[in-house]
């Protein structure tokens, strides 16, 4: 499976050395995080994506295809078109729920390989501490940034003393 940062597609079928849109070098080993666009959408079909994906537990971002805003703004009308993304590791759900439902014709599959590796990529990436772990380290660091905040205030009166003695008199 191949990459393009860029455009945030992956190319499985035909694996060409560059984005054949826009001539990048594409990545050969992305993170299972990676933003993959999967569809382009607009009004009640990208509503019926979105509560698909929803429904599905597939977390996806939406964002408007830039063109014209111009007269889009003048005419307080709605998104012409909007990208729908989904995360690598999320990618192969998604596209078969949007097939399954009319909202695409067809997706790179991936291979057993691809999804033996995000799924690798999942066990690496998950957090290792619990609830109470992060509650403690976040007890930490407040503690330490007031710990901070009282050591640059004394350290700024001290200066401000030496500076000008008798503005503290």
């Amino acid at each position: 499976m191949k990459y393009c940062a860029k455009c945030k597609k992956i190319y499985t079928k035909s694996e060409p050395a560059a984005c054949p849109f826009c001539g990048r070098e594409l990545i050969d080993d992305p993170s299972s995080f990676s933003p993959v666009d999967i569809v382009t959408a607009h009004g009640f079909e990208l509503e019926r994506i979105a509560a698909a994906l929803k429904d599905a537990d597939i977390p996806y971002s939406t964002r408007e295809v830039r063109r014209d805003m111009g007269i889009q703004i003048l005419n307080s009308a709605p998104p012409e078109n909007c990208i729908v993304t989904v995360s690598l590791e999320h990618y192969q759900q998604a596209a078969e729920l949007l097939i399954g439902i009319g909202a695409m014709e067809d997706a790179e599959e991936l291979t057993d390989d691809d999804l033996q590796r995000l799924g690798s990529d999942e066990a690496k990436n998950e957090p290792e501490s619990s609830p109470t772990k992060g509650a403690f380290n976040k007890a930490v660091l407040i503690i330490m940034f007031i710990i901070l905040v009282g050591i640059t205030i004394a350290a700024a009166d001290v200066i401000g003393r030496l500076i000008n003695p008798s503005f503290y008199q």
